[in-house]
């Protein structure tokens, strides 16, 4: 029997926060990468051995990565609670849609922070959609209340906290130096809307961890042929 891993979000932790407008635009305004490898659109896999608790078994898609520092939300991590009704009941926000959508965990900064991550055919003016990232990101309370009546984009996953990394900081977990190990460092995937939107996130990281490894396999593999 599998064991179904669900992220219970602290009910005493904080009460959320609903973001309007112009204060949540969360993206640089140099966008120059400085990293060998660029995440911007692309899903970071956790090693299995991940020795950062707060990302073990994580999918994360990175809606930013650029001069200034890198930031994403986990994909994979549904929580028991709170659930959207949870969330448009402390907000004051009506819902008119009566089935129920879940929450998911989007990482452990601004962990009272309601976002979504969704496809672009719906954008607001604080989205952040930098580059040709085939997602936005939006943390915005107008987002909220647009799905909630049934509207907004076609494909989204709502969110709570997001994953971010300051200037380097992520390219040093990408590729660590002594003494940290290189089987430590991220795995890196292309972006695959079937597996962010997928209806069995419990099964996605060890999917993508199988991918990966089979991608760097046939990557090697090609480059000794050539030789």
């Amino acid at each position: 029997t599998k064991v179904v891993e669900q992220t219970v979000m602290p009910e005493n932790l904080h009460r959320l926060l609903f973001l309007n407008n112009h204060y949540t635009q969360y993206r640089s305004h140099t966008p120059i990468n400085i990293s060998m490898i660029d995440t911007q659109g692309k899903l970071l896999v956790a090693p299995p051995n991940m020795p950062d608790w707060r990302f073990k078994n994580s999918v994360v898609y990175m809606w930013r990565h650029d001069v200034s520092g890198a930031a994403g939300v986990i994909v994979n991590k549904k929580c028991r609670n709170p659930d959207f009704d949870h969330v448009c009941k402390e907000g004051n926000i009506k819902k008119t849609v009566p089935h129920k959508m879940p929450v998911y965990y989007g990482g452990p900064v601004l962990t009272n922070i309601i976002g979504v991550l969704h496809t672009k055919d719906f954008q607001l003016g604080s989205s952040n959609s930098a580059g040709d990232q085939p997602l936005a990101y939006t943390l915005d309370r107008k987002i909220l209340e647009v799905i909630a009546q049934g509207g907004g984009p076609k494909t989204y996953i709502i969110n709570m906290g997001l994953a971010n990394w300051e200037s380097g900081q992520l390219e040093s977990e990408l590729d660590p130096v002594p003494p940290r190990p290189k089987n430590l460092s991220w795995l890196v995937l292309p972006y695959d809307e079937k597996l962010v939107f997928t209806n069995k996130p419990e099964e996605l990281w060890e999917k993508c961890v199988n991918l990966a490894i089979s991608n760097k396999t046939a990557e090697i593999t090609s480059k000794i042929f050539k030789s």
